[in-house]
């Protein structure tokens, strides 16, 4: 055999052991810190997925949820918005229940005046006919400018330090009443603290201040969802009464 035979037969075993050419490196396997950076954005694309799936699955429920409230809730002006918390949504969903659910919307009394009411419902379940929530707490905001234009021209109120400051002119001169406001039963009643007329003190308790005070009390419209009032406050813009409440009711519509 000659010398070219010979290196002809080296190649020709070197080919079928499945080497690489000469001049060309041998393809290296994938390290391990590749490998783990692949399974990783796996894991992560995998995660995005199903908190994707989470998040539109309680989207649906928080829509059927505001449906059936607003085919209740007649005052109300629009649907509602409603949000269910606690996360995995649909693992609450599969055991039938939701630790958290925040309800906001706009209503209107019977006669005119505009709220905001905000809605905490606590350990909420589904029902046949609906939902049900063990617990309720409510708070519901009337503004202080609806309010005093519902006493007529010339009427201002303010919130001041937690009370409510009502001002009109009283035979050409301001008179100036600061009252605190109470919650009586469901009537919200005003105990006058302060009061002046063109800038100079009056005695609170003069008989025509009472008596001023006494005819602006106001019965707190029926709250919804069974809500009773529990306590009521004054802020710089707004009047809120709070309603609390166990075992509502969110039956109704489909």
């Amino acid at each position: 055999m000659n010398h070219r035979t010979a290196q002809a037969g080296a190649r020709a075993k070197t080919a079928v052991r499945g080497s690489a050419p000469r001049g060309t490196a041998a393809p290296s396997p994938p390290s391990p810190r590749r490998i783990r950076r692949w399974v990783s954005a796996g894991a992560c694309a995998l995660l995005a997925g199903l908190v994707l799936a989470d998040r539109v699955a309680a989207g649906v429920a928080e829509d059927r949820m505001a449906d059936r409230i607003a085919a209740r809730q007649s005052a109300l002006v629009g649907a509602p918005d409603v949000s269910v918390e606690g996360f995995p949504f649909l693992w609450h969903a599969a055991a039938g229940s939701y630790p958290e659910v925040e309800v906001d919307g706009r209503a209107r009394t019977q006669d005119g005046l505009p709220v905001t009411a905000s809605l905490d419902l606590r350990d909420v379940s589904g029902t046949a006919g609906g939902y049900s929530a063990a617990k309720a707490r409510g708070e519901f905001r009337v503004p202080l400018d609806a309010l005093a234009a519902k006493r007529g021209p010339g009427v201002r109120l303010t919130g001041r330090d937690g009370r409510l400051e009502i001002a009109r002119s009283f035979m050409g001169v301001p008179l100036v009443v600061t009252a605190a406001l109470k919650l009586t039963g469901d009537t919200v009643t005003l105990a006058p603290a302060a009061a002046s007329l063109a800038g100079r003190p009056l005695d609170p308790a003069n008989p025509r201040i009472a008596a001023a005070l006494k005819a602006a009390e106001r019965k707190i419209p029926e709250l919804p969802l069974g809500l009773v009032p529990s306590g009521i406050s004054v802020d710089d813009s707004a009047v809120t009464v709070h309603g609390e409440a166990r075992n509502v009711s969110l039956a109704g519509g489909s």
